[in-house]
């Protein structure tokens, strides 16, 4: 699984949080009935992209309970919405490419297989456990969808 090291800076966001399980299976469910009320409250609320959109989908463990933000670059009055900021700092970077259907084993190759086989050191007090970006690549269930998935880490030591 290819990576990259990135620094990111630190951007606010708003958008809809939902609490999720500790079942993968059933956070998949809840994640994909999150996602259609999230872009329902961006239709109700008139917010539209210019073509050039970007979206997160952001997991968190807080107090030992998991949550999700479906959220966008922040704006202004978005009623009900909640602001976070994604810190700044170094990330893991990974592209999932393929349909949404897959992306459960991308995510399980990430935690279970490469991150252990290098020297990246995760940050285990963090809130955010990773974040995915979806933009224009993004393509629902196509063979060629993009979804970019960043994992802040703690340290890294890169072979030189």
């Amino acid at each position: 699984m290819n990576y990259e090291i990135v620094t990111r800076k630190s951007c606010k966001v708003v958008g809809l949080q939902v609490e999720l399980t500790t079942s993968q299976n059933e956070n998949h469910r809840i994640i994909a009935s999150h996602w259609k009320k999230f872009n329902r409250e961006l239709r109700i609320n008139k917010i539209q992209s210019d073509g050039d959109w970007l979206k997160y989908g952001i997991t968190k463990k807080i107090n030992n309970r998991y949550a999700y933000l479906t959220a966008i670059p922040s704006v202004v009055g978005v009623a009900g919405f909640i602001e976070e900021e994604l810190k700044g700092g170094e990330y893991i970077c990974f592209e999932h490419k393929g349909n949404m259907g897959s992306l459960k084993s991308t995510i399980y190759g990430i935690y279970k297989k490469c991150i252990p086989e290098t020297d990246i050191e995760l940050d285990k007090s963090r809130v955010t456990i990773h974040f995915e970006q979806y933009d224009r690549r993004f393509l629902w269930n196509k063979p060629n969808s993009i979804i970019t998935i960043y994992v802040p880490i703690k340290s890294a030591k890169l072979p030189i």
